[in-house]
């Protein structure tokens, strides 16, 4: 067997060894068929038809997989239809402004989207309300989706359109009313808010395919060649519309990421369409790779769930969204049925009670092969990292976030448990598999964003964000955007490293990160990104 294509570097990182060294990678259909610097190997494998591409010292490593991606949003907030500009306004105020430019801007738009608004950066506190978008769009319905994910901003007619009820029984979250009973806007949490976000993030049917295949095509340039998808609706036939354009691309040979969904855990130990649609998509591109479900919301607004008290607000102590039963029945019932459960917990409170439901699971389903997870994990108590290694719980991560939370969450839990935020090394030392993710669209999804924070800890001008002396090394965050990720989606004996045997998922930096300054990999670009044996991006400058 010949070789397709075979690519050359003074610096081939493996992500199994500790550092780059000089070799090549040999790909033969779409899977690696070697990786050394054996010259008299590479001379085997290279026929007549074999494209040798010589990288000089750029850098080779697995191919980048975003662990807890909002997919499906994401591809519509890669659209014009989103309005990306309220994450730098300073108030209530501008925040309107800039709704109306952009309003403005697009009379045809049916909707009027955008995402950004975040109350804690806000230098004016003025508190917002519906009837400010009422003042600017009285006609379209207006969503503005909180920074974090969490939080809805409506006017009227939006209101109207999702029918909000401010007397619907909520399991999780919260409509807020002014004194007079009055819904003002403002929707918090996901039973709340699940609604709105489907109808303010809704695809335009004709324009479907063509918008996912420019996604795609953005997450191919950062070297992003697999990704999760943590928003995707269980629905009984007919499969929704987004679904089935990825399954047609997928079978003409155009969907060059591959995605794991990730569906609602849900309430009810049913999980008959969740069998159906395992059974439906189950390619090595397209695929159910477990379930998900919140246990608390986010420390912005105040509903992450803490073990004690707020430190600034002594009254507030988060809840969870379900009472801990729920959990304990669904993730066993889930892990015997086959789906790893990824669990949504920021605070230290969340992951106690998912690492118990954790350990139930384990307790009446025995040591079976299952990945469970829990997503972002921002603040921890220390004897909890042990819990995650004894249960093999994965913490899936996002170091982006960092830049946004920034001190403002010590000031939020307290020195002592800031101790413990964003504990990417603690958890290393611990042995724990953490993997990383951008959690798009609350976070940019360039990968080199959060490998720059979780090593340095710095803004992007080099400022400390903390002095919590929680720093990994490049090798290690690499490793979490690689074989992490892929161990996490039960998918390490496919992707997460180059080696013989496994998908070729392959990237190629413009540059050694290595040889780099850290705040240098943010200049860095990616050259060549290669998925399922097939070259799906490559820059002009290579």
């Amino acid at each position: 067997m010949k070789a397709d294509v075979i690519l050359k570097s003074r610096a081939v990182f493996d992500a199994v060894r500790r550092e780059p060294c000089e070799g090549f990678v040999a790909v033969a259909g779409n899977k690696i068929a070697a990786v050394g610097n054996d010259q008299n190997v590479m001379n085997r494998l290279t026929g007549r038809k074999t494209e040798i591409i010589d990288c000089g010292n750029r850098l080779i490593i697995p191919g980048l997989i975003d662990a807890h991606m909002h997919f499906f949003n994401g591809i519509f907030q890669n659209s014009p239809y989103m309005c990306r500009e309220l994450f730098d306004c300073k108030s209530a105020k501008e925040c309107v402004q800039t709704v109306d430019r952009f309003a403005k801007q697009h009379p045809d738009y049916k909707r009027i989207s955008a995402i950004g608004w975040y109350i804690p950066d806000w230098e004016d506190k003025t508190y917002p309300h519906k009837r400010m978008l009422d003042a600017i769009e009285p006609e379209r319905p207006v969503y503005l989706m909180c920074a974090d994910g969490h939080s809805f901003w409506l006017n009227s007619k939006a209101l109207e359109e999702c029918g909000v009820d401010p007397d619907k029984q909520l399991l999780c979250g919260t409509i807020e009313t002014d004194s007079d009973g009055e819904v003002n806007g403002l929707l918090h949490e996901m039973d709340a808010c699940s609604i709105c976000a489907a109808k303010a993030q809704e695809l335009p049917q004709q324009e479907a395919r063509q918008m996912i295949l420019n996604f795609v095509c953005e997450l191919s340039k950062k070297g992003i060649t697999a990704v999760t998808d943590m928003a995707i609706q269980l629905e009984p036939t007919p499969i929704p519309g987004e679904l089935m354009t990825l399954s047609e691309l997928e079978n003409e040979g155009s969907l060059h990421v591959r995605l794991a969904l990730y569906p609602s855990l849900g309430i009810t130990d049913d999980f008959s369409i969740a069998r159906e649609y395992r059974n439906r998509f189950c390619s090595d591109k397209l695929y159910v790779g477990g379930l998900k479900s919140f246990v608390d919301g986010v420390h912005g607004n105040y509903t992450a769930l803490l073990l004690e008290p707020y430190a600034d607000d002594p009254n507030r102590q988060g809840k969870s969204c379900f009472p801990y039963e729920i959990y304990e029945k669904q993730v066993a019932a889930a892990n015997k049925e086959g789906f790893g459960v990824k669990l949504h917990c920021t605070g230290e409170g969340a992951s106690e009670l998912a690492l118990d439901a954790f350990e139930m699971s384990r307790k009446a389903n025995g040591n079976i092969d299952v990945r469970n997870s829990i997503e972002h994990a921002e603040t921890l108590r220390y004897p909890q990292f042990e819990r995650f290694r004894r249960l093999n719980v994965t913490a899936t991560m996002q170091p982006s976030h960092l830049m946004a939370v920034g001190n403002g969450l010590k000031r939020k839990v307290g020195e002592q448990r800031a101790q413990y935020e964003y504990a990417l090394k603690t958890m290393l030392s611990h042995d724990v598999n953490v993997a990383f993710s951008s959690d798009y669209p609350v976070a940019p999804f360039d990968p080199l964003l959060s490998i720059y924070f979780a090593v340095t800890r710095c803004d992007k001008q080099g400022n400390p964000i903390d002095e919590i002396n929680q720093n990994i090394t490049l090798e290690q965050a690499l490793k979490a955007y690689t074989y992490g990720s892929a161990y996490c989606i039960h998918a390490e004996d496919k992707l997460g490293t180059l080696e013989p045997g496994k998908l070729a998922d392959i990237v190629v930096f413009n540059q050694n990160l290595f040889e780099l300054e850290p705040k240098e990999w943010l200049n860095a670009k990616i050259d060549l990104t290669m998925m399922d044996g097939e070259i799906v991006y490559k820059s002009e400058e290579f």
